[in-house]
């Protein structure tokens, strides 16, 4: 996983952001409930003037006003709040959406027919399967019963039989979000029961033999498993007869031998992992051992970066230059290297060893030896001083997360002394710090490296809970779309309202896209430029790095129009949910990373001030109908 700087941010520096007030969470809020106020207003306004003429229906946003916070909010029962609700989750179990469990299972059922039993990473494969499939079914459940709700009772009178009771616009609209959401949490619950089996029972398989094994010459055995699940692991066992198997599709197991000379084989370990990673600072030096804040841009990568996560501060111009992280690439063969410096590095988290985990890229300048991989080494050193330990060879593999635990007792330098060093007692300084220095061995080849490329390893939290806590981040989204469904429900028709709903869930999705596209027409980078242009592009077949090949006058116009529309979406997709953000959760679980918990209180906060903002705008516009008043 390649994270960016707002990935690192705690709950506080998400919320605040501390020195660029304009790019936090809390302005956007503000604006935005600020916005949807006045948009219930003016929609309040609009529908009551079409009925009653434009001063009464001035009267009657201002008694709006007035009933909500006189009346309305005050006089909200949750008693009759429960109550709607559970109307509402009557109403959708009639329109048979538990058939969506059905379906679900039916997919998982029929999941060999497409899933790739031969994946090199088969847990990540089956992770996201089943999170992917949740996510869009429980959306469109969710688009599908809260839009078609209200409009339906609207069509068919029976709202009459409710508000002719004394209940109130707040009592209504918080109701049916309360039963829908009722309802996709029955059903959101046994999806991810049926997923938990699904990718525990699918990767759960034993090695029943050995099929080759010898002796070693000073004690102890190396051999191989039989063939199963389309692989076969090799394991070398120590003298007392036990060992590890290597690392095969995403697992490895524990090897022992008895003392009638068989072996038993375990489980699979390490497919299924919540890694709790701690991250460091990182800096670069160049070939020549010159400090730099980047790395070396191999491929003009830095150019495919965007505003990200900018709120308020990219919306009004204020937001310049890149903000997302690409790798840096460090030269090989050379001075150049990547410094790593990790906090709160103490025995008692890291008794057994320091576990480094590396997920590096590798840039080939020219073929090489294809077949052995890029070279590079770890070395751990005092962030003050001249002390380091001797370097830790490694292989580069893309396509795995490299683990290894560093020595607790390691010959290095001090100065120019060479001896044994403790982590602890040399390395480490008064402030818990350690350095990780990664190089590349190989001269004229590059490794690629982020801040999250290189991380240590403490510890590993649960499966199940991380894969709940996917499930979760989902469940935030569901409710989001179901409380923009009913909002529009309260003045669009249920096609219209699901069309609407359907638009802003697409919007989202698309949110950083569009983002980045601004960042590219900003700064003047030639990446396609925007809808018109890309259009024109397609139709001559223009590559999308080159100048716009058609005359001045119609480039600035084309360029100018697109401006527009950009700006246009951007203004839309700020106000709107960032859910590719949300949906990155799927890649956390997926990838066996832990989910942690300033991520999912960010979701949730973003989702609850999304549901506060529908609920005022639904409130004004219902309470300008004849039926609420």
């Amino acid at each position: 996983m390649n994270l960016q700087p707002e990935d690192f941010w705690s709950y506080s520096e998400w919320f605040f952001r501390d020195g660029a007030f304009l790019e936090s969470a809390a302005l956007k809020g503000i604006v935005l409930l600020v916005l949807a106020i006045v948009l219930g207003l003016i929609a309040g306004y609009v529908i009551s003037s079409s009925r009653y003429g434009s001063g009464e229906g001035f009267f009657a946003v201002a008694r709006a006003v007035r009933d909500f916070f006189r009346f309305d909010l005050p006089g909200t029962s949750l008693r009759r709040i429960f109550a709607l609700a559970r109307l509402s989750f009557k109403e959708a179990l009639r329109r048979k959406v538990l058939y969506i469990v059905g379906l679900f299972v039916v997919l998982l059922l029929l999941a060999g027919w497409y899933l790739n039993p031969q994946s090199d990473d088969p847990a990540r494969l089956y992770v996201s399967f089943v999170l992917t499939m949740t996510n869009y079914l429980v959306l469109a459940l969710a688009l599908f019963i809260s839009a078609f709700s209200l409009p339906e009772d609207i069509k068919n009178k029976t709202i009459y039989t409710i508000v002719t009771k004394p209940v109130r616009a707040t009592e209504i609209i918080a109701g049916r979000m309360l039963g829908f959401v009722g309802v996709g949490t029955m059903i959101l619950v046994p999806m991810g029961l049926l997923s938990w089996l699904f990718v525990v029972r699918g990767l759960d398989h034993t090695h029943q033999e050995v099929v080759e094994v010898r002796e070693l010459p000073g004690g102890g055995y190396e051999g191989e498993t039989d063939y199963v699940q389309f692989h076969s692991h090799t394991f070398k066992l120590d003298e007392t007869g036990e060992g590890l198997t290597n690392i095969v599709r995403g697992h490895r197991h524990v090897v022992r031998r008895s003392e009638d000379g068989t072996f038993q084989i375990g489980p699979p370990q390490g497919a299924l992992r919540a890694r709790i990673p701690s991250y460091g600072s990182i800096r670069f030096r160049d070939r020549s051992g010159n400090l730099q804040e980047e790395g070396i841009d191999v491929g003009n990568e830095r150019l495919a970066g965007g505003y990200s996560s900018t709120g308020i501060a990219r919306l009004i111009g204020v937001a310049k230059g890149n903000r997302k992280i690409e790798h840096g690439y460090v030269e090989g063969g050379s001075l150049g290297t990547a410094e790593f410096t990790f906090d709160n590095v103490t025995q008692e988290r890291y008794p057994d060893g320091i576990p480094v985990d590396l997920s590096l890229r590798a840039y080939r300048s020219y073929k090489g030896d294809i077949e052995t991989g890029i070279r590079g080494s770890v070395t751990m050193k005092h962030p003050d001083k001249a002390i380091e330990s001797n370097p830790v060879a490694f292989i580069v593999d893309e396509y795995e997360v490299d683990e290894k635990i560093l020595p607790l007792e390691i010959e290095g330098t001090d100065g120019s002394e060479t001896r044994m060093l403790n982590v602890f007692e040399d390395l480490v300084n008064e402030k818990g710090q350690i350095m990780i220095i990664v190089r590349c061995l190989d001269r004229a080849q590059y490794l690629g490296v982020t801040k999250s490329g290189v991380y240590l390893h403490p510890a590993d939290n649960s499966f199940g809970w991380n894969l709940t806590k996917a499930y979760g981040s989902i469940w935030l989204q569901m409710t989001m779309v179901i409380a923009f469904g009913v909002m529009f429900s309260t003045f669009l028709t249920g096609p219209v309202a699901m069309i609407s709903t359907f638009v802003c869930v697409l919007l989202g999705f698309s949110a950083e896209q569009v983002f980045d596209t601004r960042h590219y027409i900003d700064s003047g980078i030639e990446r396609g430029g925007g809808p018109i242009e890309s259009m024109v592009r397609l139709l001559r077949q223009d590559a999308m790095t080159t100048q716009l090949d058609v005359d001045t006058v119609a480039a600035k116009v084309i360029k100018t129009v697109d401006a527009a529309i950009v700006y246009g979406l951007d203004a839309i997709a700020t106000a709107l949910p960032n859910l590719p953000k949300m949906v990155e959760t799927a890649e956390y679980a997926a990838s066996g990373f832990d989910i942690f918990g300033a991520l999912l209180a960010r979701h949730a906060t973003a989702t609850f001030g999304y549901v506060l903002l529908a609920f005022i705008v639904s409130y004004f516009i219902l309470k300008s109908r004849e039926i609420a008043a």
